[in-house]
């Protein structure tokens, strides 16, 4: 429900509306050809680029970042400052609104002009921003951006900082890299919301922050299952925010097996006159831990996942479609998996809505390689922003905002990094787990994951590690780092084997120029790689400690062939037959 009001007539580039979970309002995407200029001298701003003055000699197509062949450029050289500029018209339909600029992502500072008045800036390659532009627009605007990509100190993921990618790090990703966008909205609007479901009392919490004028408003919120309406409530408006709780009536848990979604509609009313309306969405899904355990919906649940890095190979970071979004949530539900997680990048948002329509747990990461512990400060305003981003997306189940810090093993001050942002996530949002530190060396977390490349002969060699364990009553064996931070203990937290395997399959080879990567052996053939899989995974499942397991990976990387899917999404094992496997486990 909640119609999508595009105005773009038909655009071909990413032209679906880039929050499908804050929809319904009368929008503009800005995607497409722009003006761009490289300024390897730093000097567009002191000659007025932002100003109009001199001319920008390419053109790029956004939201591919131009080290992208779909950006039209495919430049991997170093490029730390680029410009962007286009023009662009207010429809008729924005008349007597107020009108807001989004961003959905843009790598990593921006500074924004439109008809030469700074609008302000934004750090962060990962996180939305916008500006309200309503006293700044005219018949015809000039939009202009400046972004500086250092690839220093700064969350950056698997973006390598050298100049040719190898490995598990890759090509860098600089500028638009999601959907640009105009909204029309009321004098009073829905700015952000947050609904929380509450299974157990069946209620959910609604929370709505309003941006404008909302002297004497109040929000109706309309719940809808199917179309159907469900429940109903009005809250009124104070400081700017309108909290409501509303019992939901007949409760359809939302799961993997059974991704049930109830849609859910704001309204901003003064008197009876609708100031706006947002629609979004929400699933009756509830996370915790009992007796070791990783509980959806008050049930023991198993997690089988792979690592999904979200990489493509004509737009990186940038889907070329939303149809390949889907298709790689399809991709992992036809292998008999029910999660990923979603490593070294926080995603397009679309893409979590493909989870959660189709039904795919998410461990939501931040990509943190590439900053010191020490810029903790930087990392919080960003990763707080994802969060609130991605509140409302039931695929979510799990945090996890750092991944392999060995060195805070000794490092007090890097400890206390760790433990400050655990517990700062965990009091933003307690409805979900939290990973302190993916891997090993971990401090205050809510899961003890485990990274395993130890390449086993076979399932045995697991069992005997396992065996071994027990018998001796020390921590879980994590055979890379230490599973502790030293001072910490294992406090009997779930246990989850999220990184395993990166086996390679001979005869497949990068389809980019990179040196080959794999962290396991070369099998002979599919059937070698299904024969070992299934002992494994046989192995894995057969140990009562453990709660779930991610395999690596969904699909190829770059120079990475350790993928059930080459890179360009084609299949290298029968996926109904890694499917069966899994079927037979817990």
């Amino acid at each position: 429900m909640g119609n999508d009001l595009s105005l773009n007539g038909g655009s071909a580039v990413r032209p679906e509306h880039p929050r499908p979970d804050f929809r319904g309002r009368i929008w503009l995407n800005l995607n497409g050809s722009w003006n761009f200029q490289f300024d390897d001298y730093d000097q567009g701003e002191k000659e007025g680029w932002h100003a109009g003055e001199g001319e920008f000699d390419r053109k790029i197509m956004v939201p591919f970042p131009f080290q992208s062949r779909l950006s039209g450029i495919q430049d991997e050289s170093f490029h730390n400052i680029v410009w962007y500029q286009r023009s662009f018209s207010i429809p008729e339909d924005f008349s007597e609104k107020r009108i807001l600029l989004h961003f959905g992502a843009v790598d990593y500072e921006t500074k924004v002009w439109l008809n030469r008045n700074l609008l302000g800036s934004h750090r962060g390659g990962y996180t939305p921003f916008s500006f309200d532009i309503t006293n700044h627009v005219k018949e015809k605007n000039s939009l202009v951006l400046r972004v500086f990509d250092p690839h220093g100190d700064q969350p950056r993921g698997k973006q390598d900082a050298n100049l040719h990618p190898r490995g598990c790090v890759y090509m860098r990703v600089t500028g638009i890299w999601q959907t640009v966008w105009l909204e029309a909205v009321g004098e009073a609007y829905v700015a952000s919301v947050r609904v929380t479901p509450d299974i157990d009392s069946s209620k959910i919490k609604a929370s709505i922050s309003l941006g404008g004028n909302a002297e004497g408003c109040k929000v109706l919120t309309t719940v809808y299952f199917n179309s159907v309406e469900e429940a109903k409530a009005e809250g009124d408006v104070e400081a700017g925010s309108s909290q409501m709780e509303i019992r939901i009536p007949r409760v359809k848990p939302w799961s993997p097996e059974r991704p049930d979604l109830y849609d859910v509609e704001f309204k901003v009313l003064r008197g009876e006159e609708v100031l706006d309306q947002v629609w979004s969405y929400f699933g009756m899904r509830k996370v915790s831990v009992r007796d070791g355990k990783i509980c959806l919906n008050n049930e023991p649940y198993y997690l089988k996942m792979a690592l999904d890095q979200g990489d493509y190979p004509d737009g990186q970071y940038t889907a070329p479609k939303d149809e390949d979004l889907r298709r790689d949530v399809e991709a992992a539900k036809l292998l008999g998996l029910n999660g990923v997680r979603k490593h070294q990048l926080a995603s397009d948002p679309r893409y979590l809505y493909w989870c959660d329509k189709l039904g795919l747990l998410v461990w939501g990461e931040m990509a943190d390689w590439g900053m010191v512990l020490k810029n903790k400060e930087a990392f919080w305003d960003e990763w707080k922003d994802v969060i609130n981003r991605d509140f409302n997306h039931p695929c979510i189940i799990a945090w996890v905002p750092f991944n392999e810090r060995s060195s805070a093993y000794e490092n007090e001050e890097e400890q206390k990094a760790l433990v400050e942002i655990y517990r700062k996530t965990k009091e933003m949002d307690p409805t979900r787990l939290v990973v302190d530190n993916s891997g090993y060396v971990h401090t205050e977390t809510d899961i003890v994951d485990i990274h395993d490349y130890t390449g086993w002969k076979g399932g045995y060699t697991f069992t005997d590690m396992w065996q071994k364990y027990r018998k001796e009553g020390e921590d879980p064996p994590s055979p890379h780092r230490p599973l502790m931070a030293k001072g910490f203990k294992y406090k009997g937290q779930p246990i989850v084997i999220s990184e395993w395997g990166g086996w390679a399959i001979r005869g497949f080879k990068p389809i980019l120029n990179r040196p080959l990567a794999h962290y396991g052996p070369i099998l002979e053939d599919e059937y070698s790689f299904i024969s070992k899989y299934r002992d494994v995974m046989e192995a894995i499942t057969a140990e009562d400690a453990v709660c779930g397991f991610c395999y690596t990976q969904l699909y190829d990387v770059e120079g990475e062939v350790n993928g059930f899917l080459t890179y360009d999404r084609k299949w290298k094992v029968p996926p109904e037959k890694i499917a069966k496997i899994h079927a037979t486990l817990p």
